[in-house]
């Protein structure tokens, strides 16, 4: 009886076995995207596709809206696969609907969320406004330099405030980059703040005393990378650094 016994719970142990040994995982996908660039009505995107765990080689497809196919890219190694991918507004929000298709050598397609792009890159209000005030003491005199940043869809354009609403500067710097402005101090003071805006909303930092300086009477709009990026400026800082002698 004993020996029937072990004999029963020896088989059932392999076939118990033998079941977790056919048992394969299916694969996930992910889409994810980066903006390369920004146009005036639209923008360049990069959309990344990646299914880690499934078998190689991997043919990857990129979906758009209607289920048309837009590119295909196969991979023989577990890197991710990259579209580089021209976005133009539309009218209508669904329009731009992306998703990723993983399609192995051997097991299941398996198909990624679908990516709101419109939601994405036109629907983001401005937010988390940061403006970072540097003094310093170069050789023709002291200067303040400015950095300002936020979070939103582009584009995004940054001013420099006073008070009173004038505006004296304004920047469009490259998607994800600061604003950075830059003028002498002679005599006067005035309270300042960055203002940022893009299609959705318009968010604008706390006012800060700037020491007496002279500022331009109008408003001057500088080009993106016009302006060397300040060292001394660290995001998520208010307020002033120590001054600085060069």
């Amino acid at each position: 009886m004993r020996l029937r016994l072990l004999i029963c719970l020896a088989t059932l142990a392999t076939s118990s076995f033998s079941m977790e040994r056919e048992v394969e995982i299916t694969p996930e996908i992910s889409i994810a995207y980066k903006v390369l660039e920004v146009f005036p009505k639209g923008c360049r995107v990069l959309i990344t596709c990646h299914s880690p765990h499934a078998p190689l080689p991997i043919t990857y497809s990129l979906w758009g809206s209607g289920d048309t196919e837009v590119a295909k890219k196969t991979i023989k190694t577990q890197d991710p696969a990259s579209f580089s991918i021209n976005v133009t507004r539309k009218s209508r929000p669904d329009l731009l609907t992306y998703f990723c298709q993983a399609a192995p050598t051997r097991g299941l397609r398996v198909v990624s969320t679908k990516l709101q792009m419109y939601w994405e890159l036109w629907a983001n209000p401005v937010s988390q406004v940061q403006a970072n005030f540097t003094l310093l003491d170069e050789g023709s005199g002291p200067r303040v330099e400015v950095s300002c940043q936020a979070f939103g869809s582009p584009p995004i354009t940054y001013s420099l405030i006073g008070k009173n609403g004038h505006v004296y500067m304004q920047q469009k710097p490259t998607y994800g980059q600061p604003a950075n402005f830059s003028f002498p101090l002679t005599e006067t003071s005035d309270w300042l703040q960055c203002q940022a805006e893009n299609d959705i909303s318009v968010q604008s930092s706390p006012l800060t005393l700037v020491p007496p300086g002279q500022l331009p009477r109008g408003p001057t709009f500088m080009l993106a990378g016009s302006l060397t990026s300040i060292a001394a400026i660290t995001s998520g800082m208010l307020g002033w650094t120590k001054w600085t002698r060069l």
